[in-house]
């Protein structure tokens, strides 16, 4: 009842707010910002499908880096394990840290961040959250669909760094990549361009960073897991960011250039260049 309560208190403020702002009501906000996320998407499609040298550089980067970190997989996995102090303050502080790239806590700050700006009329915001929304979106699907295409077997297994299930939706052969550290590193690169300062791009990579290094020392990931999986994060950001300042452009492009009214002065023109 109360969680009604509050729902229906928030809906009425944003329908109060929204009303006043270019007189849309929630239901019109809510509709333009789907079909903008969808064209963003669409937009990705397009952009991802134009396959060109720029797009085979950073997929070679990727598997570069990948394939450097394969031989430390299992030497910094024994070194791990071999040294964890359990229920240290160490320990404690890494499981609140991995706590940043989980579903929940990811979702429920997207959404937030789009519930905020909704209600108090602030279009940035809404548009932050709508990002967000848009970025999880994006790289969740190609995490997901490759870790189920690849099985890789995580560490905790025990059955070395080299064994594979292809095709299979067993939780423990989804090693690679990781969707904590894809999340972290999405949500850091989304947000480190939308709060546009320096401390806010240290503190969200650094947050990532510290992700990475909870999810080596659960031993739910191979190192070699690791840089792919930011590397997901951080361009399914910025082919939002892309897609996004492309449909500003637009917008702006498919402006009326000209103006013709009455003015008490008679007839008026305007062009703009």
């Amino acid at each position: 009842m109360n969680r009604l309560i509050v729902f229906l208190v928030l809906f009425l403020l944003s329908s109060n707010y929204l009303f006043s702002e270019e007189e849309k009501n929630v239901i019109d906000i809510l509709s333009d910002d789907f079909n903008s996320a969808f064209d963003d998407l669409g937009f990705i499609y397009k952009d991802i499908s134009n396959f060109d040298s720029y797009t085979a550089l950073k997929l070679g980067v990727i598997g570069v880096g990948t394939a450097a970190l394969i031989p430390i997989d299992e030497p910094l996995y024994n070194y791990i394990e071999n040294n964890k102090i359990k229920d240290s303050r160490e320990e404690e502080f890494l499981e609140v840290v991995d706590r940043f790239g989980t579903i929940p806590v990811a979702d429920g700050l997207a959404v937030g961040t789009y519930l905020v700006g909704l209600t108090f009329g602030d279009e940035y915001i809404r548009t932050t959250g709508r990002l967000m929304v848009e970025t999880l979106v994006l790289s969740g699907f190609i995490t997901i669909s490759t870790r189920v295409i690849i099985g890789r077997s995580r560490p905790y297994n025990r059955i070395g760094n080299g064994t594979f299930t292809p095709f299979t939706f067993d939780f423990l052969y989804h090693s690679f990549p990781s969707g904590h550290i894809t999340i972290s590193f999405a949500l850091a690169t989304i947000l480190s361009n939308r709060i546009d300062r320096w401390w806010a791009t240290a503190g969200l990579y650094t947050l990532a960073a510290l992700n990475t290094t909870s999810r080596l020392y659960f031993s739910e990931h191979w190192a070699s897991d690791t840089f792919v999986s930011a590397s997901i994060g951080v361009l399914s950001a910025m082919a939002v960011i892309k897609a996004y300042e492309n449909s500003i452009d637009k917008s702006d492009k498919d402006e009326k250039k000209y103006d013709f009214g009455i003015s008490p002065m008679g007839l008026q023109f305007q062009y703009r260049f």
